[in-house]
């Protein structure tokens, strides 16, 4: 049930004092590894902790020192009643636009979102900043991009290259952070490059393009869905090694070998689809994720979320635990060992 339904309201209690300046302010969210502003969706669905900004219209604020209370707008018209002691005062201001950074927790999926304020920026400023960030990691990815032609090029041309193995796995491709549900952040766009390597060194029949909008899609969706792109790498490649036509022999399809009934229930229309298809599989892993968590350490959740994408939450609930499906089994096992190794860690 969305939380949204339930609650027209959410509750952040803040009690930290903000960053004293727009740097500080960039500084908190590069440590915490905040990429983009969260969502509606992330807002309502997130359980846990984490570090993730709200951004709003202030409609007022009442109270003083530690008993200050800020009224948020969010642009879904949505109202966060956001308890804010130390806040600074331009903030408080009505009708200002601003982002601010909290430590949110949310324990159980109904349950009252808290946070802790580390600090604020004005919308003004971000907006600037996010589009001198874009242009220049624009700029970076036309060059990568450019250089790995080149690279084909002389390949082609060549005779040293053939036949060699392909680009080792990379270790350690950064991590993403908060959701979002349209545009790619510049975060997203500076490991671009890293990803769509990556992934035509495991299917080079894909031609740069077409890995480039694979790994764009995964980033995108996993930032929407607020989990790890690295764990979408890992499933894609062991589901289809990267193949979006990919068709098995029970009749999962695609990317993320979806099987039918269960794409549409994930809303996709079209499993071929490489929009759809990652969109679908992200989905599919967050909310498996959601579940196993809430009983589980994060290990085990993960290891049941495989189980269960692979064999079915009723294989999981009639077994309890990883079925004792071979096939089930060394599916957890490749996917746990490619994701432990894309993270930078022994497989």
């Amino acid at each position: 049930m969305k939380f949204g339904i339930v609650m027209g309201w959410l509750a952040l209690v803040a009690t930290a004092t903000a960053a004293p300046s727009f740097d500080d302010y960039l500084a908190l969210r590069r440590q915490h590894g905040v990429a983009i502003s969260a969502s509606q969706e992330a807002l309502e669905t997130f359980v846990g902790s984490r570090v993730m900004e709200v951004r709003g219209i202030v409609k007022g604020s009442i109270g003083s020192g530690d008993t200050r209370s800020l009224l948020l707008e969010t642009k879904e018209g949505r109202t966060l009643n956001i308890k804010a002691a130390g806040a600074p005062d331009w903030v408080t201001y009505p009708n200002t636009t601003a982002r601010l950074l909290v430590k949110a927790e949310r324990r159980t999926e109904l349950g009252l979102l808290r946070a802790e304020l580390l600090g604020a920026a004005s919308e003004d400023q971000m907006l600037k900043f996010e589009a001198a960030e874009n242009a220049r990691l624009e700029q970076q990815r036309q060059a990568a991009l450019a250089r790995q032609q080149a690279a084909e090029r002389n390949q082609r041309g060549g005779t040293t290259s053939r036949g060699g193995r392909p680009p080792a796995l990379p270790g350690n491709i950064p991590s993403l952070s908060v959701a979002t549900r349209t545009n790619l952040a510049p975060e997203l766009n500076n490991v671009l490059g890293a990803y769509a390597g990556f992934i035509r060194s495991r299917n080079s029949r894909l031609s740069v393009a077409q890995a480039t909008d694979i790994a764009a899609k995964i980033l995108e969706h996993s930032a929407r869905f607020g989990v790890d792109a690295r764990l979408i790498m890992a499933i894609v490649l062991v589901e289809s090694n990267f193949n979006p036509n990919a068709v098995s022999h029970a009749g999962a399809r695609g990317l993320g070998q979806l099987m039918p009934g269960t794409a549409r229930g994930l809303g996709v229309s079209n499993v071929f689809d490489t929009d759809q298809n990652l969109m679908g599989t992200a989905k599919l892993i967050t909310q498996h994720l959601s579940t196993y968590s809430r009983n589980n350490d994060e290990i085990e959740a993960l290891v049941l979320s495989l189980a269960a994408y692979n064999a079915g939450p009723g294989a999981v609930r009639r077994f309890g635990g990883v079925p004792p499906y071979r096939e089930t089994q060394n599916y957890v096992k490749k996917v746990m060992s490619t994701y432990r190794q894309l993270c930078g860690q022994p497989g």
